[in-house]
């Protein structure tokens, strides 16, 4: 049976709008680099063990089109080799937790992004918590959320605290049309104050708090135990998807990168429902 190939998007949003250059310019790699470790601060985070954020894999050095996706997996590495992509730029990376063989799956990935001369940045934490291009600060804005405060964690990490003005059902009816699917648990007042945003899997983060400053959370992801913790502090929460609460900083980066190189860039999506 024949592998359908999936399909390649040009970027495009429903959220905000994004320009893309369509001109023939050519970048270096090592320029694209130094550009985003600077404006995200790489070097001030120490996230968690072997993220490697920056430069993961290298080309030959020249860049003519970058491609955005949340993953560094099977699925966005084939469309970025459909698409003629230089530089792979990607939230969660290739690299996590203890060192693996190359081996199996692992070595068709590297084998594909290496045939293709495919370049791989990836950025996790510093590209979640950025004040102007960060997943949590592209999402308040979206809903409307005043940025009052930033609670420190751990690996250089923040999490932003909000001023809501509006009660929880336009809250929740805002989220239903900026994600596809979200879980509600309403155990809070129907007026919403102060609102936590953290992407991702900011819920087990969250759920681990003695001290809370805050009425809401809108997360990606939580654990069973985040359900107690949620309904013992009286919160309104919101679970919006792991993987849809971290399109947005990525792309944002991507039209950063364009603007500055004039270069075109295409979005990747996954689909994933996760």
């Amino acid at each position: 049976m024949k592998k359908e190939t999936p399909t390649v998007l040009l970027a495009r949003s429903i959220h905000w709008p994004l320009k893309v250059a369509m001109g023939g310019n050519v970048c270096s790699t090592d320029a694209i680099v130094d550009f985003c470790d600077r404006m995200l601060k790489v070097a001030e985070f120490s996230d968690y063990p072997n993220a490697h954020n920056g430069l993961q894999v290298a080309n030959s050095g020249k860049i003519t089109c970058l491609g955005a996706a949340v993953d560094a997996n099977r699925m966005s590495i084939e469309m970025a080799t459909a698409a003629g992509i230089d530089m792979l730029l990607v939230h969660h990376g290739l690299f996590w937790g203890r060192s693996l063989p190359i081996s199996h799956r692992r070595r068709e990935n590297y084998k594909l992004l290496l045939d293709n001369d495919i370049a791989v940045y990836s950025v996790h934490l510093p590209l979640d918590c950025h004040p102007e291009i960060g997943n949590n600060a592209l999402i308040m804005n979206e809903l409307g959320i005043l940025p009052i405060q930033h609670l420190p964690c751990e690996h250089g990490f923040t999490m932003p605290i909000g001023k809501y003005n509006h009660p929880r059902k336009v809250l929740k009816e805002t989220l239903e049309v900026l994600f596809p699917r979200i879980i509600e648990l309403e155990f809070g007042d129907v007026d919403i104050g102060r609102v936590l945003v953290c992407s991702g899997g900011g819920g087990g983060i969250i759920a681990a708090m003695e001290n809370i400053s805050f009425d809401c959370v809108i997360t990606g992801e939580a654990p069973r135990h985040f359900f107690d913790f949620a309904y013992e502090h009286g919160l309104n929460a919101y679970i919006c998807g792991h993987y849809a609460t971290e399109v947005f900083g990525i792309r944002a980066l991507a039209q950063k990168i364009s603007d500055k190189f004039n270069i075109p860039w295409f979005w990747i999506e996954e689909n994933c429902p996760l």
